[in-house]
């Protein structure tokens, strides 16, 4: 009698794991691993697929979606999907207005470690002003390359890149565009003490040349709320 693949003799938790990554890369491998056997129907079920699934042949906004699909996205939400957390996020803040809670999500994307939840986070942080400016200054510093090599700048710019890519699906409200604001940097307060160097954004410089123009880091991160509010407002061109 024929035995199954050898993968279906591994512990429950490690076909879970090893589902995971699948599902992180391929929603379409995922569902075919699941055709293969009825252990790969189950495991796929379990949260943790559920949490690291790849979610990104959906649309952010499924306004034509089947039922099915609707109800299994909202489960990723639920499992903490970070990119499910992300696109309510944005949903929520820039289309609903529902700032407060909008912010809980991308909150929750970035505290998973997700790259663009972490630039939208921060820099709604920065436009705010005072702690919560602060606070967004720490997310925005801290934003890494999953690869480890590209410099900040061309980090900063796939960021926004994929932003974009989320903004132009939904509708913006106005009102929101408005809140964004300016005035972290220190030129704007004391001519001569911010080494901004000829107007120009901070991402015109890779992270080896940066060590002069970091000391404002503030006045870089201004520019980028300008960037960010283009991109709302349609005018950005990357």
């Amino acid at each position: 009698m024929g035995q199954g693949p050898p993968v279906v003799s591994l512990p429950a938790d490690v076909l879970t794991e090893v589902l995971g990554r699948v599902a992180s890369s391929s929603f379409t491998d995922l569902f075919n691993a699941k055709l293969c056997c009825r252990d790969f129907l189950g495991a796929a079920e379990e949260d943790y697929i559920l949490e690291h699934i790849s979610i990104d042949k959906f649309p952010v906004i499924p306004w034509f979606t089947r039922d099915e699909e609707i109800c299994f996205l909202n489960r990723c939400k639920e499992k903490g999907n970070p990119e499910a957390l992300y696109r309510q996020g944005m949903i929520e803040y820039f289309n609903s207005r529902n700032m407060d809670l909008g912010l809980e999500y991308l909150k929750r994307a970035t505290d998973k470690g997700h790259v663009e939840a972490s630039y939208a986070y921060g820099v709604i942080l920065v436009s705010r002003g005072g702690e919560s400016a602060q606070n967004g200054l720490k997310v925005l510093n801290s934003l890494k390359s999953s690869s480890g090599t590209k410099s900040r700048s061309s980090r900063i710019k796939e960021c926004r890149r994929r932003t974009k890519e989320v903004i132009r699906t939904m509708w913006i409200n106005n009102y929101v565009v408005r809140q964004l604001n300016t005035g972290m940097c220190c030129h704007q307060k004391s001519e001569g003490t911010c080494t901004r160097i000829n107007g120009r954004s901070w991402t015109n410089y890779d992270d080896e040349e940066d060590h002069e123009v970091m000391a404002c880091d503030a006045c870089r991160w201004d520019q980028e709320v300008v960037s960010f509010c283009q991109m709302l407002r349609g005018e950005n061109r990357i």
